[in-house]
């Protein structure tokens, strides 16, 4: 297969447009079977599809109701991926609205049924890591919680996630593990989970399961994450690759068992084993080189 030219629509963020430097594992680094350069449609932005004929597919990364759309006919085929519709129901109707610009409608963890509009049929794209930046480090610290809150901007989750915070620095005190937690830039977030031996995780809601989850494994940490939905895709099994809590008070014994029987170690290594054999970008590249290829004959 020829590599293909991209141009590749991403939220008009400055972390969107970073290549070697991006949290997210899609389009994170070089791979054989594309190139590909940033455009976005910020601020309600307009593009004829027709100016992007010198490429191969316009990809559409996840955008959301702030952005613009394509207008037109010609060019090459659109593919729309949906990251993050599992947020709130404004997140996921601003979404499948834009996917309805598509030839081609991948999903990331939600229900791809929920995608399926005016007879095209949504597809399975996996989430993968950036694995250039999140990596094992020596393991110097026992706990780490960065977790975003966004609580007084209303984001689901936020409030359960200030209390579970407030918690963990709690059990830190009594039991001396170490402990950090905040927001922080990415290289500064990516060496604090690497040096972490357990990554403790709340999605924001009961259907979301955020990147964090495989970028935790990828890091070689125990990742110890409130439930998570079940995504066949993603292969990840509860008390394999993960332990999963229901309720903040679980913890204390959860942690001790972790920690004194060195169970940590073994549920951490399975999942940086399940991560690097399935859900890294140069992995999901050559996945979606071929489905590019059966599905709209690139």
């Amino acid at each position: 297969m020829k590599s293909l030219r991209v141009a590749l629509f991403v939220k008009g963020t400055p972390s969107g447009f970073q290549r070697e430097m991006r949290n997210m594992g899609y389009w994170s680094y070089e791979v054989p079977e594309f190139t590909w350069e940033h455009f976005n449609l910020a601020g309600g932005r307009c593009e004829a599809r027709n100016r992007f004929r010198d490429y191969d597919l316009i990809f559409l990364e996840d955008l959301g109701g702030n952005a613009g759309t394509l207008t037109g006919s010609g060019g090459p085929p659109v593919v729309y991926l949906s990251v993050d519709s599992t947020l709130s129901e404004r997140h996921y109707t601003d979404r499948r609205n834009k996917a309805s610009m598509a030839d081609l409608i991948l999903v990331d963890h939600d229900k791809p049924s929920r995608f399926h509009l005016d007879g095209k049929r949504a597809l399975r794209l996996a989430y993968c890591i950036n694995d250039h930046v999140f990596k094992p480090l020596e393991k110097t610290l026992d706990i780490s919680f960065h977790c975003g809150a966004g609580a007084s901007q209303g984001q689901p989750g936020g409030a359960e996630r200030v209390d579970l915070r407030q918690y963990l620095h709690t059990l830190h005190e009594i039991y001396g593990y170490s402990y950090r937690s905040g927001s922080m830039g990415l290289l500064e977030y990516a060496e604090s989970m690497g040096h972490s031996r357990v990554i403790v995780n709340w999605p924001r809601t009961p259907i979301n399961r955020s990147h964090r989850v495989l970028d935790a494994m990828a890091c070689g940490a125990c990742l110890v994450t409130g439930m998570l939905p079940d995504v066949p895709e993603d292969k990840i099994a509860r008390d394999v690759h993960y332990v999963a809590f229901e309720s903040k008070e679980e913890l204390p014994y959860m942690l001790e068992s972790l920690f004194s029987e060195n169970r940590w170690q073994e549920v951490a290594n399975n999942g940086y084993k399940l991560v690097m054999e399935n859900h890294t970008w140069a992995i999901r590249a050559r996945e979606l080189r071929e489905m590019l290829s059966k599905e709209l004959g690139l």
